[in-house]
């Protein structure tokens, strides 16, 4: 596996593990003006640890000779932390990660991304106390950062705090207007509230800003399967399926608007291809409150 593809990787990490927030990183550290070692130098980087080119065994291996040099360049050295980071969590490897973090925010105790970073490290670990605390920290330090207020809210949502997690999503959603993953996250929330309407309007407004994409139609779908108007579910699961043919959710969502419409069988063939492809998804649906 290549370390360029680890966006895509971590954001199926992150959506189990650290509430897909990891995927917000990797281009914000391996964009990062150059050290000074390098500035001096003034050559074309080509260190694995700071170009994430390269399999992750191989930027594992570069981080590690690189924090293992003796190196006095701190921004560097945050940033070698910050990726091998990463990649560890791209392997699943969370404790290890949190380690590395750990050396990172020694290194430089103002750098609010660290803080972020190793949040959403103890977010995937429940360790949620912990990771509010560094989540305050990030915020002191870089009270602008929407995406801090974002994992923010969810760590309040996962300890069942909705009034402080919509807090805070409306704050994401007020710095960054033009980032969906506000307005997803948020109409998640109005989900878990039972505030359907005010749900279907960020998912609404999700389809807007991205009507090639399933997801938004899969979300708002649910959303009109929990308060029952089944007419509208099917018409948001059936479009999901046309730009996304064979999408898990999509498949049981439709099923189950079968199986409520007509007979308790309608839509067996719909949830069993679901499961076929993702042995999970019942259980995953089950987690939206749907019975």
């Amino acid at each position: 596996m290549r370390f360029g593809a680890l966006n895509s990787l971590l954001s199926l990490q992150a959506a189990a593990l650290a509430g897909a927030l990891l995927v917000a990183a990797p281009n914000q550290l391996l964009a990062e003006e150059p050290g000074a070692d390098e500035k001096q130098a003034g050559t074309e980087e080509k260190d694995s640890c700071f170009t994430g080119k390269g399999t992750v065994k191989e930027v594992l291996n570069a981080c590690a000779a690189f924090i293992a040099s003796g190196s006095e360049d701190k921004a560097r050295l945050v940033t070698a932390h910050s990726v091998r980071a990463m990649a560890l969590s791209a392997v699943g490897d969370i404790d290890g990660a949190t380690k590395d973090l750990d050396a990172a925010i020694a290194v430089d105790p103002n750098a609010p991304n660290s803080y972020f970073m190793r949040a959403a490290a103890l977010n995937a670990k429940k360790d949620y106390d912990k990771a509010l605390g560094d989540l305050d920290k990030a915020v002191s330090l870089d009270p602008a950062h929407g995406d801090f207020y974002l994992l923010r809210g969810m760590v309040y949502a996962n300890k069942g705090d909705f009034n402080r997690a919509l807090v805070d999503m409306n704050e994401k959603v007020k710095r960054d207007p033009d980032s969906l993953d506000g307005y997803n996250k948020r109409g998640d929330l109005y989900r878990q509230r039972k505030e359907y309407d005010l749900a279907v309007a960020d998912f609404a407004e999700v389809i807007k800003r991205d009507a090639e994409s399933a997801k938004g139609y899969i979300s708002r779908g649910w959303v009109y399967v929990l308060y029952n108007d089944l007419d509208k579910a099917q018409a948001d699961f059936d479009t999901a399926l046309k730009l996304q043919e064979n999408e898990p959710s999509a498949l049981v969502g439709r099923g189950v608007v079968k199986s409520r419409k007509g007979k308790p069988t309608d839509g067996s063939a719909d949830i069993s291809l679901a499961v076929k492809l993702e042995p999970t998804i019942i259980e995953q649906v089950r987690k939206l409150g749907v019975q």
